[in-house]
């Protein structure tokens, strides 16, 4: 490079604020289709060499919905996963109870007190999914809000690195694009995520007990609203391990605890492939006439129960 060009390069460099950002704020490699703070959506079948990564974007500004700040807006087919799905476990995915589905975020690992906030989350604010075991309501949790309340802010750090670790795959694999099939030999979806017997999992991610994830069925777990027929419906909850801190998005007066977790939304798989996050009934862009009164009719119902082990 000569001189001009480098000075060139060094002049347009500091006008666009391209400085290394703070040591304590770990790195993901430079690909373009991932970036810390994306919520990762992971797919695991029992016995199979194949895991899936799912991009969804970023976990704050799309996904912090109904507890914590200003609604996020209910996004119907995000994604379609159909055909990553069938190459990752066969045409009969949608009814394969060996399936289990997730969802995890997490900006950085840094534990120092007050570290920097990014979009309204403090340091170490984790976004985890949580199984419902019936449908329920659209726009309210079905399942039980995670809490470390009692588990202490080792749990945050521990949680916070291991889903870094996991997600992190994304960033390292080069040729990795929005939806990568990884094998389990590079995937860490598995080990993050075991199984402790059967269809029994263990605590994922070092510290969540009775895992993250939820199983398949042989059948559709029924109707969700507007997102259609479903497979997989995971409770979105975001946990901040510090509150209190000027510019986070809820909890800035107390209001909310430290490692007790919020509600944000849901989030379905369809037996179609498409995935969509709802967080309310009004704001879904609803059908018409007598498709609207029946899907108004039961979407208040429990549809149809579906065991999880504990």
């Amino acid at each position: 490079m000569n001189r001009i060009s480098r000075k060139l390069f060094i002049a347009s460099t500091m006008t666009l604020g391209l400085v290394a950002p703070a040591s304590a704020v770990p790195l993901y490699n430079t690909n373009l289709k991932f970036a810390p703070g994306d919520l990762v959506l992971t797919f695991q079948k029992i016995g199979s060499t194949n895991t899936i990564y799912a991009n969804l974007g970023n976990a704050a500004t799309l996904y912090r919905g109904t507890a914590a700040g200003p609604d996020a807006a209910n996004r119907l087919n995000i994604t379609d996963l159909s055909s990553t799905l069938t190459a990752a476990f066969g045409a009969g995915w949608a009814s394969d109870a060996g399936i289990y589905a997730g969802a995890v975020g997490v900006y950085n690992t840094d534990s120092t007190p007050g570290a920097d906030i990014v979009a309204g989350d403090p340091s170490r604010t984790l976004y985890v999914s949580k199984a419902r075991t019936a449908l329920g309501a659209v726009g309210a949790a079905q399942s039980t809000a995670w809490n470390f309340r009692t588990a202490g802010d080792g749990a945050m750090s521990t949680a916070a690195s291991n889903i870094y670790a996991s997600n992190n795959v994304l960033a390292t694999n080069e040729t990795a694009s929005l939806t990568t099939i990884a094998s389990t030999s590079v995937s860490q979806i598995d080990n993050q995520n075991p199984f402790l017997s059967g269809t029994i999992q263990g605590a994922a991610y070092g510290v969540f007990g009775g895992g993250v994830q939820q199983a398949g069925a042989d059948i559709s777990f029924g109707t969700f609203g507007a997102a259609g027929s479903t497979e997989f419906a995971l409770d979105l909850y975001r946990m901040l391990a510090e509150t209190g801190l000027d510019g986070q998005v809820g909890g800035a007066t107390g209001a909310l605890l430290a490692r007790q977790s919020t509600y944000e939304g849901t989030i379905t798989v369809g037996t179609n492939g498409g995935v969509s996050f709802t967080s309310s009934l009004t704001a879904i862009p609803e059908p018409s006439g007598m498709v609207l009164t029946c899907l108004l009719a039961v979407s208040g119902l429990t549809l149809r129960s579906r065991r999880r082990d504990a």
